[in-house]
């Protein structure tokens, strides 16, 4: 199951992934390693104890692996090829190990710890609007929204980060594209990936009719309609699997060289 993806020029090698991802299932499966003491992990919960950047990290590394190991579930296991489905998991994929990227990319601290409470901030507002849809009972002595946020400016302001900046704009492109750059994929390509996926996952006519593959069928009696079947094959999914396998790979790679100490050794 290898071949050469012409639009993007990534190299595919299911049987390399599948075996890999299967590894990182039995990983993701067990307590997250241990953070060592001295470590720059260990730093940055030290300062943040709360909105730990190791958790958030693990968390999206963790939720990527699902997705991914079921995609691989389906190709390898059930061999069935949804033309849509399996691009709606791997949009989680790619957001997930993207994420865990952009949070343990930054070799500086404050940068890290920035990212953390920003990804804080966006989860308390999402929270926010769920509340509004449900009845009030159901978060009785919980925390509000506003308050999750207040006390995340507070932390930003006592770590010396700009609270308005930690509190403003936050999108998964930007996300995505800063992990490409972290990695040899590149922001273009991530981006391109991510919003073809997205596309497909919310039944966008471009992504459908831009990607997949398109047999013309009788037509119909409607003037002007053509009807046409759609389907995908394995190495167009391969070709878009390799967006999160390599955030997923890098994030583990990040991961283990943030959790040790002293920095960067082996």
């Amino acid at each position: 199951m290898a071949d050469r993806g012409a639009a993007t020029g990534l190299v595919l090698d299911g049987g390399v992934m599948f075996a890999a991802i299967d590894e990182w299932l039995a990983i993701t499966g067990r307590s997250s390693p241990e953070v060592e003491p001295g470590s720059p992990l260990v730093g940055d919960a030290r300062k943040s104890p709360d909105l730990q950047v190791a958790h958030a990290a693990w968390n999206g590394i963790t939720h990527a692996v699902d997705h991914l190991h079921a995609v691989r579930s389906l190709l390898g296991d059930a061999r069935v090829l949804h033309p849509y489905a399996p691009y709606t998991l791997l949009r989680s994929a790619i957001e997930n190990a993207a994420t865990a990227v952009w949070l343990l990319a930054p070799p500086q601290r404050s940068e890290r710890l920035r990212r953390r409470l920003k990804l804080a901030r966006h989860e308390a507002w999402e929270s926010g609007q769920v509340r509004k849809l449900v009845p009030a009972e159901v978060f009785e002595g919980r925390r509000t929204a506003e308050e999750r946020i207040a006390e995340i400016r507070s932390l930003a302001i006592a770590l010396g980060l700009d609270p308005n900046d930690v509190c403003g704009q936050f999108g998964y492109e930007s996300v995505v594209r800063q992990a490409g750059e972290a990695t040899k994929l590149g922001g273009d390509l991530s981006a391109l990936m991510w919003r073809l996926c997205s596309g497909l996952t919310h039944g966008r006519y471009w992504a459908s009719l831009s990607f997949l593959q398109r047999e013309e069928m009788a037509r119909t009696t409607e003037a002007g309609v053509l009807d046409v079947r759609l389907t995908t094959d394995v190495d167009q999914v391969l070709t878009v699997v390799q967006v999160p396998f390599t955030f997923t790979n890098a994030a583990l790679q990040l991961y283990d060289q943030r959790r040790r100490s002293p920095y960067g050794a082996a």
